[in-house]
C-alpha cells in the first residue's frame, strides 16, 4: 500500500467533487448565452470527470501495491 498514491488520488477525487459543486451554484449566476453556458458546462464536466476518474485509479493502484 503506497500512501502517497491514495493521498494524491482523494485529493484529486475532492478537487473534481468541489470542481463540480463550485460549478453548479456558479453557473446560474453568469450571464452567458445559451450556446456559451452549454460549452462551459461540457468543459467543467470533462475537466472533473478527468479529476475523478484519475483518483479512483491512483486509491486503486496505491492500494494494490
Amino acid at each position: 500500500m503506497t500512501t502517497e498514491l491514495i493521498v494524491f488520488g482523494v485529493i484529486s477525487i475532492a478537487l473534481g467533487g468541489g470542481l463540480l459543486y463550485a460549478g453548479r451554484h456558479l453557473y446560474p449566476k453568469l450571464d452567458l448565452t445559451r450556446d456559451a453556458l452549454s460549452t462551459v458546462r461540457l468543459l467543467t464536466a470533462v475537466i472533473a470527470g478527468v479529476l475523478l476518474l484519475m483518483g479512483v485509479g491512483l486509491v486503486v493502484v496505491g492500494l494494490v501495491t
